[in-house]
């Protein structure tokens, strides 16, 4: 925030400029910033949003992995509530698989 100061601009001072609209004094890149927040999370925020994306989905992927073997394995398993859940554990995993996992690589690659 820092950045968008003028010499010796308070917050307040730099609120005020961006949102009088008798006297509009603020830049388009700074409008942005005040309307919309910083572009990038600061470091103590990805890294714990990030190892709790990593523990949703290594428990996602072992649950539901094991699951599918459990039913796969044993044929008291075989009946129809279970095919149910077999398949909506396969859809959960093929969402953990190429959803999230794929949208968290996104934001990691452009940071």
């Amino acid at each position: 925030m820092a950045e968008f100061f003028r010499v010796n601009e308070t917050s307040t001072q730099f609120f005020q400029r961006c949102t009088n609209l008798s006297h509009f004094d603020c830049s388009e890149e700074e409008m942005l910033w005040l309307m919309m927040g910083p572009r990038t999370l600061p470091l103590q925020k990805i890294v714990p949003i990030s190892v709790l994306l990593l523990v949703i989905f290594l428990t996602g992927v072992v649950g539901n992995v094991a699951v599918c073997v459990v039913i796969v394995k044993h044929p008291a398993m075989h009946t129809a509530t279970n095919y149910y859940l077999f398949s909506l554990a396969l859809s959960d995993l093929l969402l953990l698989l190429f959803g999230k996992f794929l949208i968290l690589f996104g934001h990691l690659c452009t940071q």
